[in-house]
């Protein structure tokens, strides 16, 4: 079993609601294609559902986790630049204070947090430019210390 396998079935995606108004248990099958390493169209799948445009919804903290335990799996270098995206999206999202809980963009903030050596990795190994940028700009959200931030960047 897979850590990301592990922390998709942790939560209760049908007591998630989400951005569209359904059960989160509608959004598995994109997960489950991101984590059989398929990226593109799952992670964009997601749209309108996990973000509205760029404000986060409810199922934003869950989906933070797995993509943080697929990133401690291992990921392919063909997905990177997706999950990446999808990664930073979730640390970056804004909340609406009318619709959304205040928590969202926190929990995830903390989610990356907790493994930002992970995220280390990902900027450090990025097979592209844009994979290494957007590891890097989650790196300036989340990363509390800037003398090791600007360690790593001089690598």
């Amino acid at each position: 079993m897979t850590l990301a396998r592990a922390e998709l079935e942790r939560h209760d995606w049908d007591g998630i609601s989400c951005g569209c108004g359904k059960a989160a248990a509608h959004l598995l099958p994109s997960l489950e294609v991101i984590l059989a390493g398929g990226a593109s169209g799952a992670v964009r799948s997601l749209d309108d559902h996990v973000l509205v445009q760029s404000v986060l919804m409810p199922p934003a903290p869950a989906v933070c986790a797995v993509v943080m335990a697929h990133l401690a799996d291992g990921l392919p270098a063909a997905q990177e630049l997706e999950v990446l995206w999808l990664l930073l999206a979730l640390v970056a999202g804004e909340v609406d204070g009318d619709s959304v809980e205040d928590s969202l963009q926190m929990r995830c903030e903390q989610t990356v947090r907790d493994g930002l050596w992970l995220v280390y990795r990902a900027y450090l190994d990025a097979h592209s430019p844009a994979a290494k940028g957007y590891a890097d700009d989650v790196l300036d959200i989340v990363e509390w210390d800037p003398a090791r931030l600007a360690h790593y960047r001089s690598r």
